[in-house]
């Protein structure tokens, strides 16, 4: 998955909307709900997530902590991260469930169509999504007031253009020859990218009010109806279209549940006037032209396979895409907890935004090298085994791929410093660029590596490396290089010193078979991320943090059937 989508975010001054009149002190577990504007709470001191019976924590916080950062800032963003580490677990036990089956049943052809029609669909929703989602993050952070109004705006702003996206799908499926299935499926996939958009109004509350454990309950109740559903379906016979079917189903489905989990922290107030429209619209709009670029650039290589090659080799690359995304989870985490912190920093100063987001981007730097190694070691064993040897292909693919992973974890973390500090405009530019870029080298390297691989999706792999080299130069250079001292840099030879280890090593016990091969070089590896003293204090604190949460949960779990026979 491209940084510009994953990061997108993935703001100009809030619009003076009206107030909404209060409706209710409290959530049903004592939250505050923000229906009215906050009486005891500093931006200093964000806490978003007060108890009822201590309305001045906020302030406490912010006494105790450092300048403009909360005591409590390790364990909410342990808690944040653990709450989204453990959907992740679950949504990606029941993905890889969905991909040992539904691509093998459908094949590269079936499989194709399915992600040609995602491509065009996603292009067409840019349109609906207006990039207002990264814009009410961070204006419920700053004005938790306005959030009713703010999330009912962006809700009725997308249901006005809903019509609008299904028409251009009609157009394109008209206008591009599409046969009957196919067409079938790319309304069906339109149908879901509008509920997906739909949804992301109250995502962005959540994420504002950093509940990301709601985040985690849609992203595991999509992933593991479709993985239930669509094994069904495969299995009674049905395919592309019926996969279609369930995912724009179950997407429907998953608006409707965020609509019911937002109202007990935020009343949705739907009742707009065209100047709020209006006022929302412009001030979007600078997210709306990164959306646009974001959306080109990531789907932009599927839509050239698709008019270049055969469905074949889109359906090698939409296979090894899938897995790209699949590891996408670590940094969209990291940034989907950081931000409101990031945005409540860049509110102090340049200089502390640049200190606080010195963490999450050397941790996702630092992860991201031996998870790029491990995924090219792997690659061909991998998609063996997953896909199947009709996708065979898709190995030498994946491995090219690998190489983008480091670049597209810092993209991603740098385009949300950038848009902490209301500067995502600059990172709009980096994206133009890249979606001008991108396709260029597509045009020369798709067609070469057809006629001489019989692979196109080799040359988009290729594509897509440089161009995201080419951005994590511009990023770092945007940002500030401070966020990346020498200290950063010696403990990124580190990994990569660690990661060749484990290379080194699992290349020497290639006689001992591939299971066992791998398994040296992650022995290795973890051996020398010890030895070598990788990890920094302060993420070795954030994950022992996590754990003893996830292990307080569990207690609690095993707790609660004695207390209910008692």
């Amino acid at each position: 998955m491209r940084s510009g989508t994953l990061g997108s975010g993935r703001e100009l001054e809030s619009p003076s909307y009206l107030l909404p009149a209060p409706v209710r002190n409290h959530g049903p577990q004592g939250e505050r709900v923000i229906s009215a504007p906050p009486q005891a709470v500093g931006l200093k001191g964000l806490d978003l997530t007060l108890d009822a019976r201590s309305p001045a924590r906020g302030h406490q916080q912010q006494a105790e902590g450092s300048p403009g950062q909360p005591a409590a800032a390790p364990p909410r963003i342990a808690r944040n991260l653990s709450a989204l580490a453990g959907g992740q677990l679950v949504t990606w036990t029941m993905t890889l469930i969905w991909t040992l089956i539904v691509p093998r049943a459908l094949g590269p052809v079936g499989l194709g169509i399915v992600v040609s029609a995602q491509s065009v669909a996603g292009v067409l929703g840019i349109v609906l999504g207006l990039g207002t989602r990264q814009y009410l993050v961070r204006e419920i952070v700053l004005r938790p007031g306005d959030g009713s109004k703010l999330v009912g705006t962006a809700l009725v702003l997308r249901l006005m253009l809903a019509p609008l996206v299904g028409l251009a799908a009609v157009l394109w499926a008209y206008f591009a020859h599409y046969p009957h299935d196919a067409a079938t499926v790319l309304y069906l996939i339109t149908a879901m990218t509008i509920f997906t958009l739909l949804a992301e109004p109250m995502q962005a509350g959540f994420q504002a009010l950093e509940r990301m454990k709601y985040l985690a309950f849609a992203d595991v109740f999509n992933k593991s109806a479709q993985s239930v559903i669509g094994i069904a379906l495969v299995i009674f016979g049905f395919r592309a279209v019926g996969i279609a079917t369930s995912m724009a189903s179950i997407a429907g489905i998953v608006v409707v549940l965020n609509v019911l989990w937002l109202r007990r922290f935020l009343a949705i107030d739907i009742k707009t006037s065209a100047h709020r429209l209006a006022t929302m619209t412009k001030q979007s709009v600078s997210f709306w032209a990164f959306g646009l670029f974001a959306f080109v650039y990531f789907w932009i290589d599927t839509i050239m396979l698709t008019l270049m090659t055969s469905p074949h080799v889109v359906g090698w690359y939409g296979a090894t895409t899938n897995v790209l995304q699949t590891l996408m989870f670590l940094p969209v985490l990291v940034s989907t907890a950081w931000l409101p912190r990031l945005v409540s920093a860049a509110s102090e100063s340049h200089r502390h935004l640049v200190e606080i987001a010195r963490t999450p981007v050397e941790f996702v730097l630092i992860i991201s090298v031996p998870i790029a190694a491990g995924t090219a070691l792997v690659a061909g064993p991998l998609i063996h085994v997953v896909y199947g040897p009709r996708f065979a292909s898709a190995a030498p693919v994946l491995m090219v791929l690998a190489g983008c992973i480091p670049p597209l974890y810092l993209n991603i973390m740098l385009a949300q410093v950038l848009l902490a500090e209301k500067r995502q405009a600059l990172w709009t530019i980096v994206m133009a660029g890249a979606a001008i870029i991108n396709p260029l080298f597509n045009l020369v390297l798709i067609p070469a590596t057809q006629s001489r691989l019989h692979n196109g999706a080799v040359g988009a792999a290729i594509s897509l490396v440089i161009t995201e080299l080419l951005m994590v130069c511009v990023g770092f250079f945007l940002v500030d290089r401070r966020v990346f001292t020498g200290s950063s840099l010696k403990r990124c030879a580190l990994a990569v010193a660690a990661s060749a280890g484990m290379w080194g090593a699992a290349y020497a016990a290639r006689p001992l078979g591939s299971a066992l091969s791998v398994l040296v070089g992650v022995v290795t590896l973890v051996v020398l991320v010890a030895a070598l003293r990788i990890p920094s204090h302060e993420e070795l604190t954030l994950v022992r943090a996590g754990l003893r949460r996830l292990r307080g949960r569990r207690a609690t779990l095993r707790a609660e059937p004695q207390t209910t026979m008692g």
